[in-house]
């Protein structure tokens, strides 16, 4: 059996430079990022996080703009809780149903962190690299999908959940004006994971920008 799948994502926007060279960009992660699957639990967050900064922070810099920082700690727990609320209802919504951080309004302000404007972009993707492309079921039991020349996908390291996620979101317009927003200066992103999912798992992904 032949299946396709495409990856979701939806964008957000609330509202309270030198130019540089596009060959000069770096878009380089670290050895870990690149060679660590990204597990079912116990995500290592913080290697998440750096590898999606440097993905967005590449795009950024061949629009010349300048790369964001982190947001930090406060925010990538609000990002987490939201992600993991997705996760757990099966629903890609900007709005939760957890009192005191349903809205983006709120979880920024919960998060405790100053800011005059800001977004959001979430996004589910499959734990193994089947999205948008046709693909087989080699073995739904242990997890082994091809592509139709019979090519492994495997699970995402972090690198690849990155790269992806935010390819994803560079090729809708909302989400790729988020990124490229030239207000905004920090941003955090954080997942979650739903066991459940078919073809063996989705992750959950919340990313907020503020400046």
């Amino acid at each position: 059996m032949i299946l396709k799948l495409t990856a979701i994502c939806v964008g957000a926007a609330l509202l309270l430079s030198a130019p540089t060279a596009a060959d000069a960009c770096n878009r380089a992660v670290s050895k870990k990022a690149a060679h660590t699957i990204v597990p079912t639990g116990r995500i290592n967050q913080s290697l998440l996080d750096q590898a999606i900064r440097v993905e967005v922070n590449f795009h950024r810099c061949r629009a010349g703009l300048r790369g964001l920082k982190t947001a930090g700690k406060g925010l990538a727990n609000q990002a987490k809780n939201h992600s993991v609320w997705m996760a757990r209802t099966q629903r890609l919504s900007h709005k939760s149903t957890v009192s005191g951080s349903a809205t983006l309004v709120q979880r920024v302000k919960k998060a405790g962190v100053k800011f005059r404007t800001g977004s959001e972009n979430i996004s589910m993707v499959h734990r193994y690299q089947i999205d948008n492309q046709r693909f087989k079921i080699v073995n739904a039991s242990s997890c082994q999908f091809a592509s139709q020349n019979g090519k492994a996908l495997p699970a995402h390291s972090y690198a690849s959940l990155a790269r992806h996620a935010v390819t994803l979101w560079m090729n809708s317009p909302g989400h790729r004006k988020n990124i490229l927003d030239k207000r905004v200066t920090r941003v955090s992103t954080a997942v979650a994971f739903d066991p459940n999912a078919r073809y063996c798992g989705r992750y959950w992904l919340t990313q907020n920008f503020i400046g």
